[in-house]
């Protein structure tokens, strides 16, 4: 049987397609600044406005969004990822920082409901709020036919909407906390729902899924997705009603109810489809009684070349929906919008980054109770002990991870063990809130990916809490390890009981809490038993976070990777603790 195909494209190579889009984006718009190395576009400004930025971001493949909305009254600044893939926390700090070197205001981050978008920019948010940058962030997340996640719908068309309501907010003067808590009202105003007719391609690959000539896919995302169903094709008046029907019963609009309907098209669907596409909306939505204040139709948020669209309706409630039309009726130059004053000629300077208002490590003190040489001593082999299983358990953790996942959790988990060894080779760890921190910025930089993004959370978030520790001792270490559970939970979404490596670490925090007047060797044995069995449940369980709960559950009959993951170093710190 041959292989598929690979989609033609008009780039220079898929490893370059990126970096040569927003190459583009700034030879088209030249009033706008690219810094190439964080794959970051912001206004070019000379002042501090004073006012909220909003920057948007995430996967490419999605053009224009997010950089083709930038411009006054929307978007300060966007950070681009790989194509459909969350840009790392690095570039997203840095763009954080870079729009509040002229935004006194403060930032408002708008972040797409996606684990790998969820973790990365909520590292950066934190970090940046460490170095004393005013900044929020908001999950959005509208879609209908993910709506039953456990995290919630992801985010489609809907998150532009948020850039021009939040931008025009900033215009006006509004602060950071108005202009989020309006953003976080809306959000639950709004819900999407689209069709394809054909599956997009990465750069370099033949298309993600097939679809059958006379068929079409209800709830396709943007990343290639598949959707929920098949139907057959039928005419626009029939699609657009399917389409509808559901988006208004999510939304339990009612006859006299007033809407903003906006129509996404996907990549390939021609200006005559979106057209009728967007007639039929019209006439269904005023049948039912319920009044179009606006139509917004175009490239917004596409899938590449899919062929198909996304419906996005916005319920204008009585309390503040004439205050949201107002806002997406404010002006904006922003070209993805409207044709626009930032395709006007600007400076021709190269384009450079901006290294003055970001540092390696954000933390610029030491913080937190030291420990003896003795103590030193037993943190550095146990640490050793913990990378050294990782790096071993390579083989078991891919076999974990190759039913629900990609098979890499050992790769990845092998590769930030090799890098602990290689720190503490020569590292000092006296104080556990700095060597906390430092792991926390390897996950970041040699895990990379989901696990990179939950792993560094978990560990700053440990450090932060070691950091404010008046002594050493296990409760202190239990302190710092129920921080590092509540920041995955708060981006990453998953809790104890939805499959996760948080199994793992909840069963042992709930062993160390019970345990903590009894003798050590006591502890450490109730610990490692909890941990074991908490990893071993999730073997029963039901994915609802993460990628695994997007795949039958034909498929997560073995114990979760990461909660097994999780055992390993557990034991093999608690095992050198009890033997030395």
């Amino acid at each position: 049987m041959s292989a598929k195909p690979v989609t033609k494209k008009v780039i220079n190579s898929p490893e370059t397609c990126v970096d040569d889009n927003l190459r583009g984006v700034v030879a088209t718009f030249p009033m706008l600044q690219l810094h190439p190395k964080h794959r970051v576009i912001t206004l070019r400004r000379k002042g501090d406005t004073g006012k909220v930025a909003v920057l948007g971001g995430g996967g490419s493949g999605h053009e224009p969004f997010a950089s083709g909305f930038i411009g006054s009254g929307m978007l300060e600044g966007a950070v681009a990822g790989g194509i459909f893939a969350s840009p790392p926390t690095g570039n997203v700090l840095y763009a954080i920082t870079q729009l509040y070197k002229n935004n006194s205001g403060g930032v408002i981050v708008i972040i797409g409901n996606y684990t790998g978008d969820r973790l990365n920019f909520g590292k950066a948010i934190e970090k940046a709020k460490i170095a004393g940058i005013k900044v929020e962030g908001l999950i959005v997340g509208e879609d209908v036919a993910s709506s039953k996640n456990k995290t919630g719908g992801r985010s489609m068309v809907g998150e532009v909407l948020f850039y021009k309501l939040c931008g025009a907010m900033s215009v006006k003067g509004f602060d950071l906390a108005a202009i989020r808590n309006m953003a976080a009202e809306a959000n639950q105003y709004m819900a999407t729902l689209g069709v394809c007719l054909s599956a997009c391609s990465l750069p370099g690959q033949p298309p993600l899924f097939e679809i059958a000539q006379d068929e079409m896919e209800l709830g396709a995302g943007v990343h290639g997705e598949a959707g929920i169903a098949k139907y057959k094709m039928g005419t626009a008046k029939e699609g657009v009603a399917m389409i509808l029907g559901e988006i208004v019963a999510h939304l339990k609009l009612q006859a006299g109810d007033r809407v903003i309907a906006t129509l996404c098209n996907l990549g390939g669907t021609s200006f005559l489809e979106m057209n009728i596409i967007s007639a039929e909306t019209k006439y269904y939505l005023e049948n039912k009684g319920i009044t179009v204040e606006r139509i917004y139709s175009g490239h917004l948020k596409t899938s590449l070349e899919m062929h198909g669209f996304q419906i996005c309706l916005l319920h204008l409630n009585k309390e503040h929906g004439d205050l949201w039309l107002e806002l997406l009726d404010d002006p904006t130059d922003a070209a993805g919008w409207t044709g626009s004053e930032t395709s006007k000629r600007g400076d021709d300077d190269m384009h450079a980054d901006d290294e003055t208002t970001i540092q390696t490590d954000t933390r610029k003190t030491v913080t937190g109770p030291a420990l003896s040489v003795r103590e030193q001593e037993i943190l550095k082999g146990s640490l050793i002990a913990a990378a050294e299983e990782l790096v071993k358990s390579e083989a078991l953790l891919n076999r974990l991870d190759s039913g629900c996942g990609d098979g890499d959790c050992g790769n990845t988990l092998k590769k930030f063990g090799q890098a602990v060894l290689g720190y503490l080779h020569n590292a000092s760890v006296e104080y556990p809130s700095s060597v906390l921190w430092d792991l926390s910025e390897m996950a970041e930089t040699d895990m990379g990916g989901t696990s990179g993004g939950i792993y560094s959370l978990g560990l700053s978030a440990a450090s932060i809490a070691y950091s404010s520790a008046k002594s050493n001792g296990a409760a202190v270490w239990l302190s710092a390890l129920q921080s590092a559970m509540e920041s995955i939970t708060k981006y990453g979404g998953a809790e104890p009981g939805d499959r996760t490596m948080l199994d793992t670490l909840n069963a042992a925090s709930i062993a160390v809490k019970e345990n903590l007047n009894k003798d050590l060797d006591t502890l450490i044995k109730k610990t490692v038993e909890a941990a074991e069995q908490g990893a071993k449940a999730t073997a029963k369980m039901i994915a609802r976070a993460g990628r695994a709960s997007y795949v039958s559950s034909e498929y997560t009959q073995d114990e979760d990777a990461g909660a097994r993951a999780a055992a390993i170093w557990l034991r093999a710190i608690l095992s050198y603790i009890a033997n030395n």
